[in-house]
């Protein structure tokens, strides 16, 4: 059996198999490979065994890996190292990460690093840390920080986050319509009102999608002002949005769209939203769709029909 000197020397071997067999059997070893795999990241010329030492330290999860660890993602030369390093102190979990971890996501050049970064970010539960980069002038650190704060659903930062849906960049407007969504609120839904007007149409579209979390009447209102949008796309998410919310106001103008918008997936989608709200009311639209319609709305009415209201199509 190799030891743990031997195979850290297997690390920079130009066979991806190799590589990674003396990776996996030095996380076997566990602490007894701590020291070489910390002093092959430190000292190594070869960046795939710098890579292939951080993760295997990732994956032994020892927390004294953090500092090494820390070091190489703020120092190592090479990105790919760098991006290795903040994956493998996700996988340790320790909040000593964070700090570094926040420096990385402000000052790497490298989208690969930054984003690696988040996800340790949001891994660490680091709230306080994306509400502070919040505030940072850089598009990218706040765009990283908004969907930060939405996958830890920060209701704390919604009064922050939510005046970005003003803000130039389309993207970052786009994800303050998303967190809106995460939070979905009543409150947040009012703050959610500019993005569905916004001039973007995917800004408009992830607006509509979060209608459906919010889910009151006055969500179900603005769902269905947007059927009434230039772009296809907004209404067609407007149609699918409706359905999902499942109320009985939208039926009349989901049956109207459904036999005139001049968009057949959006035809489409309206007869599987009728399906969703399952009023009974819808049976009789549905119906005449199948009969009269083209087949991509024939098939989602008739599929309404048999899975939601038990009727045959084909005794129509």
């Amino acid at each position: 059996m190799e030891s743990a000197s031997e195979l850290v020397q297997m690390l920079s071997s130009d066979n991806f198999f190799e590589r990674q067999s003396a990776a996996w059997k030095l996380v076997e070893m566990g602490e007894k490979a701590f020291g070489p795999l910390v002093d092959t990241l430190e000292k190594c010329d070869s960046y795939q065994a710098r890579i292939k030492s951080a993760w295997a330290l990732g994956k032994i999860g020892d927390p004294t890996a953090v500092d090494p660890l820390a070091q190489a993602l703020l120092e190592d030369e090479d990105e790919s190292v760098r991006e290795w390093s903040a994956a493998a102190l996700e996988y340790i979990g320790d909040h000593k990460a964070v700090p570094p971890l926040a420096v990385a996501l402000k000052s790497d050049p490298f989208k690969d690093v930054k984003l690696r970064a988040t996800k340790a970010l949001i891994s660490l539960n680091a709230a306080q840390t994306f509400a502070e980069l919040l505030k940072e002038d850089d598009v990218f650190i706040r765009r990283m920080s908004i969907l930060g704060l939405g996958n830890l659903n920060c209701m704390e930062s919604m009064a922050n986050v939510a005046v970005q849906i003003n803000d130039d960049d389309q993207e970052i407007r786009r994800l303050t319509a998303w967190f809106l969504g995460v939070v979905g609120t009543k409150e947040a839904g009012t703050l959610l009102k500019p993005a569905l007007k916004d001039e973007s149409h995917l800004v408009r579209v992830a607006a509509v999608q979060s209608l459906k979390s919010i889910g009151d009447e006055d969500a179900c209102n603005m769902a269905l002002g947007l059927l009434n949008d230039d772009h296809p796309q907004v209404r067609l998410a407007a149609v699918t949005t409706l359905g999902e919310m499942g109320m009985e106001k939208a039926l009349d103008r989901l049956v109207e769209l459904m036999f005139k918008d001049e968009d057949q997936e959006i035809r489409a989608w309206a007869a599987w939203s009728l399906g969703e709200i399952g009023h009974p009311r819808a049976i009789e639209p549905l119906k005449m769709a199948v009969k009269i319609c083209p087949t991509p709305v024939v098939e989602k009415a008739s599929d309404s029909l048999i899975q939601v209201f038990n009727v045959d199509p084909d005794e129509i």
